[in-house]
């Protein structure tokens, strides 16, 4: 990594605390003028970087056993969902409140049965009513093939 983006990062970890949403470190390159891919490049190092005192990372830098594979849109999904709409669903999984088999229902009912871009409250609606909300699925949730 260069110094530039070394010095980056260690600003962004004085600003933010360990659990600060990834959306604020985002929104926040964003005012400073990163464009899309840049904020990737910068987000991804800020999340992977060897960061001292944090009991996931190992020497090396690598997160350890608590890390999960993250979820990227594909050719067809994208531009469907929003931001928000998008954000909420990954943040619930990463949250541990969707499995990766749930997550990807979700998305492909919400493809299958709305029309045009899914946004938060379309997608909010859409989960409640097959049995999700904010805090997972509900303790009598059945799901039906």
């Amino acid at each position: 990594m260069d110094d530039r983006k070394s010095h980056l990062i260690t600003r962004l970890r004085e600003r933010f605390s360990a659990d600060t949403d990834v959306a604020e470190v985002e929104a926040y390159l964003s005012s400073e003028g990163y464009d899309r891919r840049q904020i990737g490049e910068i987000v991804l190092a800020y999340l992977t970087e060897n960061c001292p005192g944090d009991p996931h990372r190992s020497e090396t830098g690598q997160v350890g056993q608590s890390s999960m594979p993250f979820r990227v849109l594909g050719p067809h999904e994208n531009g469907r969902f929003t931001t928000e709409a998008w954000g909420h669903l990954l943040s619930l999984s990463s949250a541990g409140l969707l499995t990766s088999t749930e997550l990807e229902g979700i998305i492909e009912r919400a493809m299958s049965q709305l029309e045009g871009r899914i946004a938060l409250d379309d997608l909010r609606s859409l989960m409640e009513a097959g049995g999700y909300d904010e805090f997972g699925p509900a303790p009598d949730h059945v799901t039906i093939h």
